[in-house]
């Protein structure tokens, strides 16, 4: 497939995934009882889904770096080291039940989220960029990508940490839900 065309899938891919993020927001601020999760329709696949959203960013920039041959520069090696081992440990959390791995994973998406923010910042505003980054790479103000005017890589990185971190306070809520039954209620 041509890279304009999978270009294109990622900047669509990220704009769902930015009215996903919004759509689970709004439901979690406006739903939410103390004895009921407002996210009870994703019970037991919020692991699932935020570990398949890392999987799939994970394959998307080895995609552009092993098939397409971009260059990834400085921010975007760092985001890539908070990237991947959240697809690994939330598939193994999710298959394993294992809710204590949330911390994990959120640690490291807020980590990703905010050198993903700079990054995207710096897009915008080049002259922020120290130029540490272009010394070793590429420069982290040049956008390889830049769809719609506006979606980077750094925007779809940071549109992937952000909907991994709603889906984490889903599972919370979730799971603090859950706990909140009485045990006689339970079945």
């Amino acid at each position: 497939m041509p890279f304009e065309t999978m270009r294109t899938f990622f900047a669509l891919a990220a704009l769902a995934v930015n009215i996903a993020t919004i759509a689970l927001l709004i439901i979690g601020l406006i739903g939410r009882k103390k004895d009921h999760s407002p996210f009870a329709f994703l019970e037991g696949t919020t692991m699932w889904l935020a570990g398949g959203i890392a999987l799939a960013s994970t394959l998307g920039s080895l995609y552009l770096s092993e098939i397409v041959h971009l260059i990834p520069c400085k921010f975007c090696w760092y985001q890539r080291i908070a990237m991947y081992p959240i697809a690994l440990i939330l598939l193994l959390a999710a298959a394993r039940k294992d809710a204590k791995a949330r911390l994990y994973a959120v640690s490291l998406a807020v980590i990703g989220a905010g050198i993903a923010g700079w990054h995207r910042l710096i897009q915008s505003y080049p002259s922020l960029e120290s130029g540490s980054c272009a010394a070793t790479g590429p420069p982290c103000s040049a956008p390889y990508i830049k769809e719609f005017g506006f979606v980077t890589i750094p925007y779809m990185a940071l549109s992937a940490f952000l909907l991994i971190i709603v889906l984490m306070w889903a599972d919370r809520l979730n799971g603090d839900s859950a706990r909140s039954i009485p045990p006689s209620d339970q079945a």
